[in-house]
């Protein structure tokens, strides 16, 4: 290493080291920090622990302190609170996903004159179906500290209510069912009712190799997921559900639509010679995007769906030929 990794130094003072104290742990729990590990839980830790605040700190703390301020993989009662407080977490940040992607959705497509949304009623909010209520499964990847560091997939089923609330449930030992009513406020803030208690909460999300990652920041209470995207069906799932006389009618090289949905992106041109499992388009279904890619290399021909446009499943979007 050839620099100090340090990125940041606090700094507190007060009339006496109690007042000191508070501030340091204000400030610490009020630290929100995206995209690169720290230490900032271990030292709330330490600056809450009770020889630190009677300042009977020396070189071995650390050492002498160990069983207090790292977590114990062993403990079943620890892990089994860190995975509850995580799954509620989880439940919040696919809430306040959903909640700004109507959010956007809104502000690019707005009313028309006529009273109606531009969209079709597939993409209202909560999205429409006869005699039944829309929903949606994500899956969200938790690094368990309580299980020697080994990751824990959250798969999450949102139930979108006609008032604008949420029922998200975790799909595992039939876990508790929450309702959740979010408010987006602003860039990465957003007001989130649930159990009858309303919070503010914090987000921040980027992507990085095919994952969304997500940080959430609950006053004091930080957790950080992971999300799958960009995936594409493989041709297996693509294959059952459709008929085998459809599946031998589409011609060798063409590229269709996986399901319905709305192009909300064309990333190349026709006669762009593409890599096989290049990006060709982007669809948007169920408020999800799916990357359509080249299953072949060569040169595109017949791209002629343009941004905006709805397409069928099934239908051809594009040809990969040799040349």
């Amino acid at each position: 290493m050839h620099y100090d990794p340090m990125i940041a130094k606090l700094v507190v003072r007060g009339e006496n080291r109690a007042a000191a104290l508070v501030k340091l742990k204000d400030s610490l729990s009020n630290f929100q920090v995206a995209g690169l590990p720290t230490n900032v839980n271990f030292l709330l830790k330490l600056a809450n622990h009770w020889a630190f605040e009677n300042g009977n700190v020396e070189t071995h703390f650390i050492d002498n302190y160990k069983e207090d301020l790292f977590a114990d993989a062993q403990n079943s009662e620890f892990a089994k609170e860190a995975y509850e407080a995580a799954r509620r977490s989880a439940s919040l940040v696919v809430a306040c996903l959903i909640e700004k992607e109507h959010f956007i959705s809104a502000q690019k497509n707005p009313v028309c004159s006529g009273g109606s949304n531009l969209l079709p009623i597939w993409y209202a909010s909560p999205p429409f179906r006869v005699h039944h209520q829309a929903k949606r499964t994500i899956e969200l990847e938790w690094d368990n500290e309580y299980d020697s560091g080994s990751s824990k997939i959250l798969k999450l089923t949102i139930t979108y209510q006609p008032d604008g609330r949420y029922l998200i449930e975790t799909e595992e030992n039939g876990g508790p069912v929450l309702e959740v009513k979010t408010t987006y406020v602003k860039d990465h803030h957003f007001r989130v009712e649930a159990d009858g208690v309303i919070n503010d909460i914090n987000l921040a999300e980027y992507s990085k190799d095919q994952m969304r990652h997500i940080h959430i920041w609950q006053g004091s209470f930080h957790h950080y997921f992971r999300e799958k995207i960009g995936l594409k069906l493989s041709e297996d799932d693509e294959s059952q559900h459709k008929p085998q006389s459809e599946s031998s009618a589409i011609p060798q090289g063409a590229v269709v639509a996986p399901m319905a949905g709305l192009v909300v992106k064309v990333l190349v041109k026709n006669e762009t010679r593409v890599e096989v499992g290049q990006p060709v388009l982007v669809l948007e279904a169920m408020k999800m995007e799916h990357v359509v890619k080249a299953p072949t290399s060569g040169f595109v021909h017949g791209l002629q769906v343009t941004v905006g446009e709805q397409v069928s499943d099934g239908s051809v979007l594009f040809n990969v030929k040799d040349q």
